[in-house]
């Protein structure tokens, strides 16, 4: 006994000494600098950021990156007021491409490294055009963008095709195109949400269906939409995060599509919050958001039943202008403005060690399919196991997670939450919650399936349990059985009953009168 409670006690000190935290640093002081930030991480995991600088009344566009050692930090851009609504993306061999809004000509302008120095080119000047620009980089590495014009109060969108920009007005119907925000799917076609403020001040969505442009209302709720982020999932179903910024409510909000139809729900409602929000997926397709709340740095996580929501700056007036970026780890990093300080400041969560692997299988038994798993690295929080049909989403197959140290789950053919049936091929994934709260999931197995027909002889609980009077006892039989029987015995091993199956195939149940057993 003694040596299992110094087993259990080590056991709890190694989970509590990985705990992770937030670290956070200011990247740049130099004027006033930090808004309009965007940040993307590079494949070492290193931070890069495009921001606004507002010296001295003019504006310049500026980038910082960190080079292992320390920040790096250079003017991109500063021929007139220019850098405002700054998007930037890392293309596949890690250089920067930025799109921002050039105040003083009032155009969409396009900055990129080619490894020496940045070109910098002007993509649409036809008006008042390129603010709440959004960026993203095709498999090619070309640059899309969406953004306003202004005068005409449209949303527009332009991409490269190796050889010229090409210019499209996506949609016109009243005031739109503000708060853009811009994804590519596998197909490298575009999907941007945005802003409708005329009479609707709704949240819109617009995807390019490869002939054409499909419009539509996300949520028809009056003064929602703002500071919208878009994400797409690895099913391509695009998922939202914006601001609802009615009177009675001031919430965050988020909105996903399920195949079906919008799934909308508010993450946070804590007072005034949810401005300037910036919404990743980490490699569990499960949502991470930063935004602006009181005057706070917030950020809000799903965790696969509920929203984990905290505070991660709070010093001084903090937290606008948030861009999010989940490294492989999928802990969080965030760039922002701190407006006490005008500076520009970043924020990273680091984790332990945490679980680095877990090796999962799927075996058919009478009872149904038994989960195991062997998992390397750290002894997680607590365990959830998936399952799915065909290429569904994966769904918990229990109710609460099962404690970190299991490693096996037994998924019974006539329980749980939905019982298998037979001939359906199964898949099964582990999801790992670590000490930190941070969520993994493992998988998935190969297909298994519960056969036609019981391959051996399997026999169910008897029930109820414990009985006075009657007991229900179930049972399979093999193709081609005969002879079976069912025997009863006491505690002391003695049989004291012995009854006799009918020659059958399948399920069968007999009633035992234990009443003077």
């Amino acid at each position: 006994m003694k040596r299992l409670m110094v087993l259990l006690f080590a056991l709890a000190l190694a989970g509590a000494a990985f705990a992770g935290e937030w670290h956070i640093e200011t990247v740049d002081s130099d004027g006033v600098v930090g808004s309009y930030t965007s940040l993307a991480l590079d494949s070492s995991g290193r931070p890069h950021i495009s921001y606004y600088d507002y010296a001295s009344g003019n504006g310049n566009l500026k980038y910082a990156h960190w080079n292992g050692s320390s920040w790096q930090i250079e003017t991109v851009d500063s021929e007139g007021r220019v850098g405002l609504h700054t998007s930037l993306a890392l293309d596949s061999s890690g250089r920067p491409h930025i799109s921002y809004y050039d105040y003083t000509n009032t155009a969409l302008k396009y900055a990129r490294w080619n490894g020496s120095s940045w070109q910098v080119q002007t993509v649409d000047s036809a008006g008042h055009v390129g603010s709440y620009t959004s960026l993203a980089l095709d498999s090619n590495d070309y640059p899309h963008i969406a953004y306003s014009d202004n005068p005409n109060n449209d949303l527009k969108y332009a991409c490269w095709d190796g050889a010229e920009w090409r210019i499209e007005t996506v949609d016109s119907e009243g005031n739109v195109g503000m708060h853009t925000s811009l994804a590519l799917d596998s197909s490298n076609y575009p999907h941007i949400s945005y802003y409708d403020d005329y009479f609707n001040y709704h949240l819109k969505y617009a995807r390019w269906d490869g002939a054409e442009w499909q419009i539509e209302t996300v949520d028809p709720e009056e003064s929602v939409g703002w500071y919208t982020s878009l994400a797409l999932d690895s099913s391509d179903y695009p998922r939202i995060s914006y601001f609802d910024y009615s009177d009675s409510t001031r919430d965050l909000k988020y909105a996903r599509w399920d195949g079906a139809a919008w799934q909308i729900e508010i993450v946070d409602s804590e007072g005034s919050v949810g401005m300037y929000t910036s919404l990743a997926l980490d490699s569990s397709d499960y949502p991470h958001i930063s935004y602006y709340g009181g005057g706070d740095l917030k950020y809000a996580r799903w965790n696969g039943s509920s929203w984990q929501v905290e505070t991660v700056d709070s010093e001084g007036t903090v937290g606008a202008y948030t861009s999010l970026a989940l490294d492989s780890f999928d802990c969080p990093h965030i760039s922002y403005r701190d407006f006490t300080n005008s500076a520009l400041k970043y924020a990273w969560y680091e984790s332990g060690p945490g679980v680095e692997d877990a090796e999962l299988f799927a075996e058919v038994r009478d009872e149904g399919v038994l989960l195991g798993w062997s998992i390397t690295g750290d002894i997680p929080s607590s365990l959830r196991v998936l399952r799915s049909v065909g290429n569904s989403e994966p769904l918990a197959i229990h109710g609460n997670p099962l404690p970190g140290s299991a490693t096996s789950y037994l998924d019974r053919k006539d329980k749980g939450f939905q019982p298998l049936a037979r001939g359906i091929e199964y898949r099964y994934w582990l999801e790992v919650i670590d000490n930190d709260g941070l969520v993994s999931r493992f998988g998935p197995t190969e297909p298994v399936s519960i056969p036609d027909q019981t391959p051996q002889l399997a026999l169910g609980e008897p029930y109820p349990s414990p009985a006075r009077e009657a007991v229900t006892i179930r049972y399979e039989l093999p193709n081609g059985c005969s002879g079976a029987v069912i025997e009863v015995y006491d505690l002391s091993g003695r049989r004291i009953d012995t009854f006799p199956l009918a020659p059958q195939t399948g399920r069968g149940e007999v009633f035992l009168d234990v009443s003077e057993y």
